[in-house]
């Protein structure tokens, strides 16, 4: 096929047909290689489940399967046979001019797009030859002086009568255009309809069961990703950010647990692979592996927020001299998660959303009227001096929500510190926290993207 018009002045901004008749052949007939395949299929089965010659249990039971399977099949063979018939495994051409193409029978949909295309591509070449006869009247018309307008009145309106002769021209051809539309559309509502009537009333159709499942996944799906990357980037608010975090977080989780289960009956169902309920089970594995590192960032920030402390408190030389050797010591440190972490850190993400004391609390934070949404909103003034939009552009962090708080503390711990103490120490530190609690988010947010609801997100 003959690549289409790019140029659509003066009837269309762009192609008003857009489409490729050949690539819809092609599919047209690989459904009914498909749909030819699966007719063999059949009649082979047929073959085999009239046999009687094996008379036995074994045999009796494979017949009565067989039988159950012909009609699936069929069914099968229904679907690919219609979709093949309805968008077409040829081109057929229609001859003669615009009249003939406008009122041909209706046939398949690749052959009703093609002749769409040619209507409204013989449209736009009348269109684009009328176009330039009218520029050229109207240019006429623009260069003649008034005293030859006077003196040339029948020149004139001939001029003109010819400038408006090529834009009713203009408008019929959009006219045509329309009518091509319209041929294509009702071919693509043809062929759905068709399909649709195949598909809503054969054997294959699922259950209610099957829509039940299928919709509780879809909706916990996304319940979970939403949650789940607002839970994320929420813990730098001062004040409720941990608290809104966990609510957040422990609703993506139930939200996932509940898709996991759906998604195993889905299996059991025949209507999901294990590999789903796979990927399901790799993205909790992540989620507990990013909780892991948030575990080291949380005893790293602890640690080095104690170390701080003590080094606030130094007042002669050799105290100073003894935290800065202190804070160099743990700067150079790596923390490890011990077993009881790592288990501790893979049971969380199913434990914590169950956990009664950990809603009651975050909850008790989150309550309208506890006047932690005006200490938050202060706190956010103070940071910005004075200016809360200001103060939450310093705040944000995309940390792990349990560590975000004592990142800021080691931020603001160093502020305090001065001139006095190893600065390279305790900035190391900070950053060596940092990393850690952003590559547990960044883990744990790797286990949701496993959930197809964030790539076009991330895409």
């Amino acid at each position: 096929m003959a690549g289409r018009p790019r140029d659509w002045h003066p009837v269309a901004d762009n192609d008003p047909i857009p489409g490729d008749p050949d690539r819809m052949v092609s599919l047209g007939r690989t459904l009914r290689k498909t749909a030819e395949e699966l007719d063999r299929q059949v009649r082979s089965l047929k073959a085999v489940a009239e046999v009687d010659a094996w008379d036995s249990k074994a045999g009796k039971e494979f017949r009565e399967k067989a039988k159950g399977n012909v009609k699936k099949l069929e069914a099968a063979f229904k679907r690919y046979d219609t979709a093949a018939t309805a968008i077409g495994s040829e081109v057929v051409e229609v001859g003669g001019g615009y009249q003939d193409k406008l009122h041909a029978r209706p046939g398949n949909y690749a052959s009703d797009l093609n002749r769409a295309q040619e209507i409204a591509d013989a449209a736009l070449k009348d269109a684009q030859d009328a176009d330039q006869r009218k520029g050229a009247a109207q240019k006429s018309l623009d260069g003649l002086s008034d005293k030859e307008k006077k003196d040339d009145d029948e020149g004139k309106k001939k001029l003109e009568s010819q400038r408006d002769a090529a834009g009713d021209e203009i408008n019929a051809a959009r006219e045509k255009i329309n009518e091509a539309k319209r041929i294509r559309d009702e071919a693509a509502k043809r062929a759905r309809d068709s399909i649709d009537a195949v598909i809503n009333h054969d054997s294959l159709k699922d259950g209610f069961w099957d829509t039940l499942v299928k919709a509780v996944a879809d909706v916990m799906s996304d319940i979970a990703t939403w949650c789940g990357i607002l839970s994320l980037v929420v813990g730098w608010i001062p004040v409720i950010g941990q608290a809104l975090a966990g609510v957040l977080g422990a609703i993506a989780m139930v939200a996932t647990l509940i898709g996991f289960l759906a998604t195993l009956v889905q299996v059991l169902q025949g209507n999901a692979e294990w590999m789903d309920l796979g990927i399901a089970a790799l993205g909790f594995l992540m989620m507990g592996v990013g909780k892991g590192f948030s575990k080291i960032a949380g005893k790293f920030a602890k640690g080095a927020l104690g170390k701080l402390g003590r080094a606030g408190s130094a007042r002669t030389t050799r105290q100073v001299s003894r935290a800065n050797k202190n804070l160099r010591r743990l700067s150079g440190k790596s923390f490890k998660l011990g077993k009881s972490d790592v288990w501790k850190s893979l049971k969380e993400p199913f434990t914590e959303p169950f956990s009664a004391s950990s809603w009651s609390n975050n909850l008790k934070v989150l309550k309208p009227g506890s006047g932690n949404y005006s200490k938050s909103l202060n706190e956010l003034s103070a940071r910005g001096g004075g200016n809360a939009l200001k103060g939450a552009g310093r705040s944000y962090s995309i940390a792990d929500p349990g560590v975000a708080s004592d990142l800021k503390g080691i931020k603001l711990g160093a502020s305090a510190l001065g001139g006095q103490f190893d600065a390279n120490a305790v900035n190391k530190i900070s950053k060596t926290a940092t990393r850690l609690s952003i590559v547990g988010s960044g883990i744990t947010l790797g286990g949701l993207s496993l959930d197809g609801n964030l790539n076009p997100i991330l895409g």
